[in-house]
C-alpha cells in the first residue's frame, strides 16, 4: 500500500503526464489559431477532424491590399455590385478581386441573413428592392448587379412556401441577343486601369504552435472524437472519393457540411420556384434598362465533387436545373466540373467550404466573359498585379 506522500506523487505524476500528453497532442494538431487569415478550416472546425490530416498543403493566394468594396448601400458609381454571402465576402481572396483586377470597381454587399429565421426569401427580395431605391443607385446605377448564393442555401434565400413566386412573364429571350433577356441598351463598364497590388501566397500554419486556445481546442477535439465513436456527428461529414482531388495527408476524402445533405428533400417544385424567384429579381434590377442582372448560384461542395463520390446516392446538385433562356445565368458549374475533372487539386480547400485560389479565378473568369459578351466598355485595362515569388 502506498504512503500518503508517495500516493500524493504519484497522482502528480499521471497528471503531469495527461498535461504534457494533451500539450503533445494540441502541438500536433494544426491550430485553429491563423486558420482564419488563411480563408481555411471551417468544416474542420465543425466536424472536429484534424487540420493536420484535412489541411490543404498548396499555397493560397490572397490580394495585397484587396481590390473591391465592402458597404451595405452603394454611396457612389460602380461598374459592378454584387448582393452575396461568404463566397464574394473575403476581401483577400474571394473572386470580386479578379474583376476588380481587370479595372472594374466592383462593391460586395452581404446578403441579409437572419439565421433565427428557417426561410429568408422575403427578406432577400426587399434588401434587393430597397438596394434599387437609394439615391446612389438611382442616379448612377451599376452597369452589372450579381446576385450570389451558395447552392445550399438557395432554397432558403429564394423559395418563400408562404407565398409562392408566380411567373408572369411570357416574354421570349431576344433571338439576337447571347443567351438571357438584356437590358435595352447594352451596359457600359468603365474599365480602368486597376489599382497596384499583389498576388501573394499564403501558406497553411504548420503545426507546433501552441497557445492556451489551442490546448483547449485540444482537449475538445479528443472529448468530440471519443463521442464520434459512440454515433455522435457533428455539423461536418466525410465521405470517399474515388479518386484523389486534394493536396491534404487525405487526399481521397470529401469533407462536406451537414447543409449540404438538405437538397435530398427539395423537389422540382422548389427549383422551379428558384427560377421563378431569380427572373422575378431579374425584372426588379432591369428596370431601369441600364442594369444587367446576373444570377450566380454556385454549387456547393457535395454538388461539384459527386461524380467522384464512392456513394453516388448522396444528394447531386441542382444548380444546373435553374436554368432559363430568359435568366442571365454564367453557368459556373460546367467549368468549376471541368477544372475537377482536369485533374486540379483544391478547386475546393479540403477542410473547408469554399473556394481555393483556383475555384474563386475559375468562377471570376466564367463571370467576367459572361458580362462581357454583355456589356460595352468605355476603357481599355491595364493589369497592375505582381505575383508573389
Amino acid at each position: 500500500m502506498l504512503s500518503p506522500r508517495a500516493y500524493g506523487l504519484s497522482l502528480a505524476i499521471a497528471g503531469l503526464a495527461v498535461t504534457l500528453g494533451l500539450m503533445a497532442f494540441a502541438l500536433w494538431l494544426i491550430p485553429v489559431t491563423g486558420m482564419t487569415k488563411v480563408g481555411a478550416g471551417d468544416l474542420t472546425r465543425v466536424g472536429w477532424f484534424s487540420n493536420n490530416n484535412y489541411g490543404n498543403r498548396t499555397p493560397q493566394l490572397v490580394f495585397q491590399p484587396p481590390l473591391f468594396a465592402v458597404k451595405d448601400s452603394p454611396d457612389r458609381h460602380y461598374d459592378v455590385v454584387i448582393v452575396g454571402d461568404s463566397f464574394a465576402m473575403d476581401p483577400e481572396k474571394s473572386w470580386p478581386n479578379y474583376l476588380a483586377a481587370r479595372g472594374l470597381s466592383v462593391l460586395v454587399i452581404p446578403v441579409t441573413e437572419d439565421l433565427s429565421k428557417e426561410n429568408t426569401t422575403a427578406d432577400v427580395e426587399r434588401q434587393i428592392r430597397a438596394l434599387l431605391e437609394t439615391p446612389a443607385f438611382k442616379e448612377h446605377p451599376p452597369g452589372v448587379f450579381v446576385f450570389e448564393s451558395i447552392e445550399r442555401f438557395l432554397r432558403r434565400r429564394l423559395v418563400n412556401d408562404g407565398a409562392p413566386c408566380v411567373d408572369e412573364s411570357a416574354q421570349p429571350p431576344q433571338p439576337s441577343a447571347p443567351e438571357g433577356t438584356l437590358p435595352p441598351q447594352p451596359p457600359t463598364l468603365g474599365y480602368a486601369t486597376p489599382p497596384a497590388h499583389r498576388l501573394e501566397q499564403m501558406h497553411l500554419p504548420p503545426a507546433g504552435r501552441y497557445d492556451e486556445e489551442q490546448l483547449t481546442y485540444a482537449r475538445d477535439f479528443l472529448a468530440k472524437n471519443v463521442r464520434r465513436m459512440f454515433g455522435w456527428q457533428g455539423d461536418g461529414r466525410e465521405f470517399a472519393l474515388r479518386t484523389p482531388r486534394f493536396s491534404s495527408r487525405k487526399p481521397d476524402r470529401l469533407l462536406v457540411v451537414a447543409q449540404d445533405l438538405r437538397k435530398k428533400t427539395w423537389t422540382e417544385q422548389d427549383v422551379d420556384q428558384m427560377r421563378c424567384q431569380l427572373l422575378k429579381l431579374q425584372e426588379a434590377v432591369q428596370a431601369n434598362g441600364r442594369t444587367l442582372f446576373v444570377a450566380l448560384p454556385i454549387p456547393d461542395k457535395l454538388s461539384a465533387y459527386h461524380a467522384d463520390l464512392v456513394d453516388r446516392n448522396l444528394p447531386a446538385g441542382i444548380v444546373e436545373r435553374i436554368d432559363d433562356p430568359r435568366l442571365n445565368r454564367p453557368k459556373v458549374e460546367k467549368p468549376i466540373r471541368a477544372a475537377i475533372e482536369a485533374g486540379e487539386i483544391d478547386v475546393y480547400l479540403p477542410n473547408d467550404t469554399h473556394f481555393s485560389t483556383r475555384g474563386h479565378a475559375v468562377t471570376a473568369e466564367t463571370v467576367l466573359d459572361f458580362i462581357e459578351a454583355r456589356t460595352k466598355r468605355s476603357g481599355v485595362p491595364q493589369a497592375r498585379a505582381d505575383t508573389a515569388k
